[in-house]
């Protein structure tokens, strides 16, 4: 089932933002059992970091190999996915062909090197259930999708100042960032 969560801000990320990402990831220890992943951007000779991601993996495909964060060859890219890219055979063949190398057997790091050919066109390509964050430190952009009938869904939260996602909304709510009260217009547009 996997899971996935993060926070991205304009302003440096506090320790307090950290540590409710990570107690967000660990509310979702039910979606993904056996292993957990984090990337932090930014920090060190980068400056402060802006960009947390934490994701739980449920491994199916390359149980041992595609742990996550994945990142592409160059490492200048990195993803956290929750779901299954039905296509990724062919998808991989076909990558491989134009000179990709995969590091790992995982189906979601098509992803990743779909991205790099086709930029954001890429998730034309993809067949599947599935929610990911894509970093591209290049372009300082945080690319987060999910398949067309949201299978796999991403709740997403925004301020001026930040955006957090998750896979289930019981994480954002641990994390802090949102309060817990009903909107009466999104529950109208929600039942019509």
């Amino acid at each position: 089932m996997c899971g996935i969560t993060g926070v991205i801000s304009r302003k440096p990320l506090a320790n307090s933002d950290i540590a409710a990402i990570r107690a967000a990831n660990h509310v979702m220890t039910h979606r993904g059992p056996d292993g957990a992943g984090e990337f932090l951007a930014g920090g060190s000779s980068e400056g402060p970091p802006h960009l947390f991601m934490a994701m739980r993996r449920l491994g199916i495909i390359d149980v041992a190999g595609g742990r996550q964060p994945l990142h592409n060859e160059d490492h200048s890219l990195t993803l956290i996915a929750n779901g299954e890219i039905y296509n990724f055979v062919e998808l991989r063949s076909e990558l491989q062909a134009r000179g990709h190398r995969f590091r790992t057997g995982s189906d979601c790091e098509s992803i990743l090197h779909l991205y790099e050919d086709h930029g954001l066109e890429f998730v034309r390509r993809l067949r599947g259930m599935f929610a990911f964050a894509l970093w591209d430190p290049a372009r300082r952009r945080l690319v987060l999708g999910r398949d067309r009938m949201g299978e796999k869904p991403l709740y997403l939260h925004s301020t001026p100042d930040r955006i957090v996602f998750a896979s289930e909304m019981k994480v954002m709510l641990a994390a802090g960032y949102v309060d817990f009260e009903l909107e009466p217009a999104a529950i109208h547009s929600y039942l019509h």
